[in-house]
């Protein structure tokens, strides 16, 4: 155990990525893709999965900088301390904002298909208050829970999507490259949104207790995450074929639903799976909470931690209960991803980069231990 509580391993920030990235939008993603590129859909996942990991080398590469330094320190050595903390208030309601649009589509997937006459306040409030008080724990506390989850979430998710291929009828991903490249393009420029909460990596990054090694880590993530979003779109387009699933509004749920587990010991396999998707969104939660907090106390420099993490739960709650549906969060998620998603992921980046070079400061030395 690192005796600070601020030091993990490339393992466990590996571990925290993938489940981070894998939430709630995984269950609509086939539909979505469907609707830009019908059949070849799964092309588009290939192709935000190529883009999360260029996205990833040049993250990776500000954490080189100043692998010691905060993310809002290592800003202030390159562009200035006002500057700095702009940005960091920016990047902070922006993390928010990812938090409560996921938590408006959590409450009406959960709301639906689980507690259709639990009021959607109390599902809201009980979220917010778990994830705000595993994000007070601390980072190391935070992938330790990841650890014991990952197994728990995926492995029954692999296995019932095994089951699920007895049924499927790939001939209905045929003929193959029909779609126009300029849909394809488009598709995955807008449902790069899959990967949106890859940015935290620029916060994460001096928490690892070997920096030099993040890239090839969260690499790994984005490889092993992109591989199950293809598996899943793959799979839900050949159940259902590409017209139909546009029908569907969570068409991964429906294809759960329809797989038999031997022994039919469990009768509903869609609230199985949004049992995983529960644990899933919780550590997304806590992520953001917890990242936008630790932004929050580095552009003030006053105050408790959980002074921060506890306004922040309030702000992301207070928004999502503002939004009417999960359909009006939906657009939102894709306007946030286009804009600041990009911003944050490529644009600050690359400038970063380009004005460190650009002013010849001195990069300091990782540890790679």
């Amino acid at each position: 155990m690192f005796s600070r509580n601020d030091k993990i391993s490339v393992r466990q920030m590996q571990t925290l990525a993938i489940i981070d990235i894998f939430g709630t939008g995984v269950i609509a993603l086939p539909r979505r893709a469907a609707e830009y590129a019908g059949a070849d859909g799964w092309i588009i996942i290939i192709l935000i999965t190529l883009l999360a990991l260029l996205a990833t080398h040049i993250m990776a590469s500000v954490g080189h900088l100043h692998p010691s330094k905060s993310f809002v320190s290592c800003m202030e050595t390159i562009l200035s301390k006002p500057v700095a903390k702009v940005i960091g208030i920016i990047f902070a309601l922006k993390l928010m904002a990812n938090c409560a649009l996921e938590l408006r589509v959590f409450g009406e997937i959960v709301r639906e298909n689980m507690l259709p006459r639990t009021p959607f306040l109390a599902i809201v409030i009980a979220m917010s208050a778990v994830s705000a008080y595993a994000a007070s724990k601390g980072y190391e506390a935070r992938a330790r829970i990841a650890q014991i989850l990952f197994p728990i979430i995926f492995l029954p998710l692999i296995l019932i999507f095994v089951l699920a291929l007895r049924d499927v009828d790939f001939s209905n991903l045929m003929p193959v490259f029909t779609e126009s490249p300029k849909n394809v393009i488009t598709g995955a420029f807008k449902l790069g949104s899959a990967f949106s909460c890859l940015e935290l990596l620029l916060i994460a990054h001096p928490f690892a207790n070997r920096p030099k090694s993040v890239r090839k880590g969260i690499n790994g993530a984005i490889l092993f995450t992109g591989a199950l979003m293809l598996a899943t779109t793959v799979i839900t387009l050949a159940k259902f074929g590409p017209f139909d699933v546009q029908r569907h509004l969570w068409p991964v749920l429906d294809v759960m639903d329809l797989v038999e587990l031997p022994g039919s010991f469990i009768e509903r396999q869609d609230a199985l799976m949004l049992s995983f998707w529960i644990l899933s969104n919780f550590v997304i939660m806590n992520s953001c909470l917890f990242f936008s907090s630790i932004l929050l106390k580095d552009v003030f420099g006053k105050g408790k931690h959980i002074y921060y993490i506890i306004a922040s739960s309030l702000l992301v709650a207070i928004a999502a209960l503002s939004m009417k549906n999960a359909s009006q969060a939906t657009p939102l998620i894709d306007k946030l991803y286009l804009t600041f998603g990009i911003a944050f992921m490529y644009g600050l980046p690359l400038l970063l980069l380009a004005v460190g070079k650009l002013r010849g400061l001195p990069k300091e030395g990782g540890i790679d231990g």
